[in-house]
């Protein structure tokens, strides 16, 4: 399976490159990190698949996988993306996207993804709140021990710099409902009594990091939690 990978971080990039890359059945023809550097990758390499970052500094991921299908009709495109929303489901679905996984599903599910690809059993017939349903509970499966879920602990960050409910919302691709639903479990695994209290146990216990490491970028890269997303690590 002759793969390439297109994702606009280093390290999440070289990581992946990595870990599939130890494996007898791929073969990584490139690890680009813009949308114009895939097709160009693409052209010379005909992927058998190209795993796709839905945030691109030049294009969306959406638009990459639709000017891929067309220009290589046999290179299937699998979405790899730290936001996962019935939204964003439906519009990479659309653009002709064989699967979707969220990085905090860890690496099984996209070689699992990658797996249904090459026997050509594709998304198509699933709707994006199944697909949806289906990667929340693989987060939450893999977060099993864990005090809190990555996308919990993503929501914790952003509203400890600041952010509303409905800005999280808008930043995560979630609803402000959603929002409110994580925080309000966390108020209640880490016995808090507001929000106030809730930011300073989720700290204290190392939940979260300091502000400015809220995005998951530190210096123009991953941080080492963002990456242990991905890979499976602890971090």
């Amino acid at each position: 399976m002759r793969i390439l990978i297109v994702d606009d971080h280093e390290i999440v990039r070289e990581g992946l490159r990595l870990a599939l890359a130890s494996r007898e059945d791929y073969e990584i023809v490139g690890a680009v990190h813009d949308g114009q550097a895939a097709l160009r990758r693409a052209r010379q390499t005909l992927p058998d698949v190209a795993i796709v970052d839905l945030r691109l500094p030049d294009m969306s991921g959406d638009d990459l996988c639709r000017r891929l299908r067309r220009n290589f009709p046999s290179t299937a495109v699998v979405i790899l993306s730290a936001y996962l929303s019935e939204d964003s489901v439906r519009v990479c679905l659309h653009a002709g996207a064989a699967a979707y996984v969220t990085k905090a599903a860890g690496l099984p599910e996209l070689c699992a993804a990658i797996a249904r690809v090459a026997e050509e059993q594709t998304s198509a017939s699933t709707t994006p709140p199944q697909i949806v349903a289906r990667l929340h509970a693989l987060v939450e499966q893999r977060a099993q021990g864990a005090t809190a879920t990555p996308q919990q602990a993503r929501v914790l960050e952003l509203a400890a710099s600041g952010l509303t409910d409905a800005a999280i919302g808008e930043r995560m691709f979630i609803s402000e409902s959603t929002v409110r639903f994580h925080i309000q479990k966390m108020k209640a695994k880490l016995d808090a009594r507001n929000k106030t209290e809730l930011i300073a146990k989720a700290m204290r216990r190392g939940i979260i990091s300091p502000a400015e490491e809220a995005d998951g970028v530190v210096g123009g890269q991953p941080t080492p939690s963002a990456v242990a997303q991905l890979v499976g690590q602890s971090a």
